[in-house]
This record gives C-alpha cells, structure tokens and sequence, in this order.
C-alpha cells in the first residue's frame, strides 16, 4: 500500500498547485499571490455541504488550462504525457486505491453565489482496520475487517461459529486424502445471532446478524462478508457477465469514505482549503472559479513518524461546472492547473514507473531533469555555450527571478540523478556530499539570504477532472 498511499498524497497536491491569474496590462503580477478569505461562512471540517468525491481525474491536452505566466498562452507542459498517464490514471480509480474527497462551505443552495468555500481531503476506501494485512474490497481479502484472528491466510477453527479463514464457509471439517483436502460443510442448524440462517444454510458467521450468507447483498464500508463469498465489502453485479463492483466511492448508495489524518491540520481544520470561490450563472449553467489559495501539505509517510513528504501549494485555482446527479450535486469539466515545483517533486521516491524512467531509488525530479520525463514533455535544454548545455529547465518562473534548471553533470555514467541547481542569475548549487560521496543534502534545498526555498521553479500542469456526490464522516480522523 505504501506505493498508492505516497501517489494518493502527490496527487493531492497536484490537485492544489493550481495557480492561474488574469494577464494585467501586458506585465507580469504576482501570479502565486493568494485571494484573500470572502466573507461568509468559516471552513470547519466535516460540517460542510453538498459533500463530494472525484470520480475521474487526467492529465489534460495542450489546449486545456490556464495561463500561468501572463503570455497569453495556455501553460500546460505535462500535457505530453496525458496518454501515457491516462491508463494508469484510470486504473488508479478503478481499483479505488485514490480516494480524493471534497466538500463546500457557505453554500445552503448551489446558486449564483459571490463567496463559496470548500476543502480537499485524502480518503481511503480499501480498509485494514484490524492491522492483519489483509484488505477489504479485494475478491482474495480480508472477511472480518475487525478481527485480525480471522484471514485468508489462517485456517478454520471448528465450532466457534465464524469463517476463520475466509472461504465463505463457518466451521466447515478439511481432512486429507489421497484425492486431496476434503471439505464437508457444517451441519450446525442452531442460529446463535437470530438472523434467520443457520450455519448449515450457509451463514458464514453465525455471531453477527449483518452476515446471513449467499443471496444477502454486500453492505458496503462495514468490513463484513455479509453475502459469504469469502470476502468483506466486495460483491460483482453480475458475477458471470460483468466485472463491476457492487461497492465503490463512486455510486449512487452513498455510504461514509475513510479520511487520512494528514488532510487534517494539528488543530482539526482541513489543509487544502479554498476560501475565495465565486458560482456564476452562465446561461444556466453553474460555473464554480475558485483560487489562487496557498497552503502546505506535510504527509506522514509509512515506517515512521520522522519520514515525512512536504508539498508546498501556492496560489491554487479550481473550476469547474455543477450538475446534478440522482444522489445529488456532483461537477463536470472540472480543472485544475499549477505548478510542480522542483522541491516537491524531489520528495516524491519509492515509486518505479519505467515509461518515464523513475525508478525505486530516484526521485520525481530525477526523471523530469535527469532521464527521459523531460524529454517526452519537451524541456527546453540549456544548450549554446553552456557549461552545463544538457541541462533542463522547467517553462514557469515561479519567483520571477529568471528561469532555473536542473543537471545531471555526469550525464554518460548509468545514474541518472539532478546533483546540481542553477539559479535563474547563473548561481550553481550543487548537492552537498560526505566524504563518503553520499548525498546529505540534495540542491533543491537550498535557501536564500531570506530563509526561503530558493528553488521555486516549475512544471505547468492541468488536470481534468469530474465528481460525484459522496457522504463523508463527522469526526476528524485521530493522528
């Protein structure tokens, strides 16, 4: 899980580095300057209204976003790589392993409004609540997501009543012969829970009423194998002819999505959180503009609390039309365009995606400025007398200060890793090493003589998206 939980976190924060203003007169503003709060109703997490759940997210085309640095031209540079994302994509929400929640504020009615509010969390749909390793959601997972003495992995125990091991079954006798494992089913026709359905007619956990077993539809989010199929929350419409799931954060039978903990600041309010939207009535059509926002996001990451993934968010912008769905308000022709700053992109490691030459021990910028990421989305190289001709520079200027770029000053060796920053007045910063050459300190940490991140710059970027209506919890997550 940790692969999906870093990417559901990274994509958080590509959804909050939207950035977008009007060109002023030809010269070039403050671009990641936030909007300031509308007056109205204050952001209070989980008390919010028309409560939704991004449904479908890609990389948009070339001709799809806003125009970041005041040209009069659409920035969208990963717009290269939007058919190679798009099945991953895709399968991303298809598997529900990303889960991205939203919901608005000041908002009783969707109307015409001058101040609309809403935040963004991180949600979970597959579940392992009893720490077991074994999943809900998942036709080979968990069964009990509450009992971690009860999993695939273990084996039956006769006459407690339950499916210890998750093959549909309670209290079934497996004996070995020369023919193989034998299985008989229980006889057992008491009915401990009152449910009506005995272990002998096929009730999987004679202990709790929610199970009853075949032909009992799947209750979806409560960790149980309420149909005895062997497997908690997960049922297909049709099993012979369809491969769709009953349960998922996408249909119209809204039930509670999970939250993570790190969309919550320490003091309960939401992280990503736009307070400055309006909703205009364009011949009949509600159109949401909301942005430029600024906020950051610290992830804690798996194996420990010290390991953290910080992401910056600066002036971020989000619009998109609302329509009405039969569960209620969702939106369509959502976008969302920003910049992935070369900070925040170093952070993002551990994942291996050999189409755009990320591999486990390198970084998202490593495959931008140092393998073939940025070769697919056209990054312009510094080139002419250069002595550093073959590096790359990203297409926003984030800070203004002239464009950066980003080496591999050893381009003809076989690690393919940015160890040198430069800065858009020529400065050169490179990676700070031991005496060992290990990195203890990579160029995009720098600082400037005012204590900030000296390296800003960025990589335009717009998503597509669409939502549905989703039901979310009334308690914060514990940390």
């Amino acid at each position: 899980m940790k692969h999906y939980y870093i990417l559901s976190a990274a994509l958080v924060a590509v959804l909050a580095t939207a950035c977008g203003s009007e060109d002023s007169g030809g010269e070039p503003e403050n671009f990641f300057t936030p909007k300031p709060e509308c007056e109205g109703e204050p952001v209070t997490a989980l008390a919010g209204k028309h409560q939704m759940v991004i449904s479908a997210l890609q990389i948009g085309s070339a001709s799809d976003g806003f125009d970041l640095d005041g040209d009069g031209e659409i920035d969208n540079k990963m717009s290269g790589i939007g058919e190679l994302a798009r099945v991953p994509l895709e399968d991303s929400f298809e598997d529900m392993q990303v889960v991205l929640p939203l919901e608005f504020f000041d908002l009783d009615t969707v109307q015409a409004d001058e101040c609309v509010k809403f935040a963004v969390y991180a949600g979970r749909y597959i579940l392992d609540r009893d720490a077991d390793g074994e999943n809900t959601v998942d036709d080979n997972g968990d069964c009990n997501d509450f009992d971690a003495n009860v999993s695939p992995k273990l084996v039956e125990v006769p006459g407690n009543a339950i499916d210890d091991d998750c093959d549909g079954l309670a209290d079934e006798l497996e004996e070995t012969t020369a023919d193989g494992v034998q299985q008989t089913p229980s006889d057992d026709v008491e009915d401990r829970d009152g449910d009506g359905v005995t272990i002998a007619d096929g009730d999987c956990d004679d202990l709790n009423a929610l199970v009853q077993g075949p032909g009992y539809r799947e209750i979806c989010g409560d960790g149980y194998d309420n149909n005895c199929d062997g497997a908690a929350d997960w049922q297909l419409e049709d099993p012979l002819n369809s491969k769709t799931q009953v349960c998922s954060p996408y249909d119209e039978d809204l039930e509670e999505l999970w939250l993570e903990p790190f969309a919550f600041t320490p003091e309960g309010e939401p992280v990503v959180a736009f307070k400055n939207g309006i909703i205009t009535d364009e011949n009949g059509t509600l159109h949401l503009d909301a942005g430029p926002s600024k906020f950051s996001v610290t992830v804690p990451l798996d194996g420990g609390d010290s390991l953290n993934l910080e992401l910056r968010i600066s002036g971020a912008r989000m619009v998109g039309d609302f329509v009405m769905t039969p569960a209620g308000w969702g939106m369509t022709n959502g976008m969302l365009g920003g910049v992935l700053d070369a900070n925040s992109i170093d952070q993002i490691t551990g994942l291996e995606v050999n189409e755009i030459g990320l591999d486990v021990e390198d970084s998202l910028l490593d495959a931008t400025y140092a393998n073939i990421l940025g070769t697919l989305i056209a990054l312009r190289r510094l080139g002419g007398d250069s002595e550093y001709a073959d590096c790359k520079a990203p297409d926003i200027d984030v800070d203004q200060d002239g464009i950066e770029a980003f080496c591999d000053t050893n381009p003809t060796d076989d690690v393919n890793r940015v160890d040198a920053c430069i800065d858009g007045d020529g400065t050169v910063v490179f990676d700070e090493v031991d005496s060992a050459g290990n990195v203890i300190s990579q160029c995009t940490q720098a600082l400037d003589d005012d204590g900030n991140l000296r390296f800003v710059d960025g990589i335009s970027i717009t998503l597509k998206l669409e939502t549905l209506p989703a039901l979310l919890p009334t308690n914060i997550p514990s940390l």
